[in-house]
């Protein structure tokens, strides 16, 4: 006899497969490796996975170097609205102080309010300063991040002289002749001699 109710099951067919979309299977795979290896995953595990599901190692490696990118941008894009957060309050509590000497001083002085004129000149340049920290343009921002990878990754030319960004440090290595055959050559040229 067959039972029908709500714990009978009725197949007909072979079972149908369970397809995930994108990020789920991402989210799954990602968790499955959380168990399996704890915080982190070797680089070389990494790689032995890819192959396993048919990728490339070159596009692993692209992957993981857009990957570091990304972290990277996000974590300039974070210091950039801290600075830009300290720069408001760094414009805001000499307001605040300069306002409330300015006022005490009109106070004391004379009964016409010229302080508040010179505080509300002052404060619309606060608020637009707020406007700025408070409403980001994120692509302003994403692009000074990108000059500055740009300039990071620029070769310095190889002229023998140390740089960095502030300093130029000529070493004395780079003005000594390579072997002592030539030091007599190195010295009248540095003399003006033929």
């Amino acid at each position: 006899m067959v039972r029908i109710g709500a714990a009978a099951k009725i197949a007909i067919g072979p079972p149908m497969p369970r397809i995930y979309p994108k990020e789920e299977a991402d989210a799954i795979l990602a968790r499955a490796l959380d168990i399996q290896r704890g915080d982190g995953t070797s680089h070389e595990d990494l790689v032995a996975a890819a192959r396993e599901v048919g990728i490339a190692p070159e596009m692993l490696e692209r992957a993981a170097a857009e990957v570091v990118m990304r972290r990277q941008d996000e974590v300039e894009l974070v210091a950039i609205r801290e600075r830009a957060w300290r720069g408001f309050y760094a414009h805001l509590v000499p307001y605040v102080m300069v306002g409330a000497l300015l006022g005490f001083v009109n106070y004391m002085t004379t009964s016409f309010p010229w302080a508040v004129i010179v505080m509300f000149a002052w404060g619309i340049g606060l608020a637009s300063h707020l406007l700025a920290v408070v409403t980001p343009d994120r692509e302003r921002i994403m692009s000074r991040i990108e000059r500055r990878r740009r300039a990071r990754e620029l070769p310095l030319p190889s002229t023998g002289v140390a740089t960095s960004s502030r300093v130029r440090v000529d070493g004395p290595a780079a003005s000594q002749p390579a072997d002592e055959e030539h030091a007599d050559e190195d010295a009248s040229a540095q003399r003006g001699l033929p």
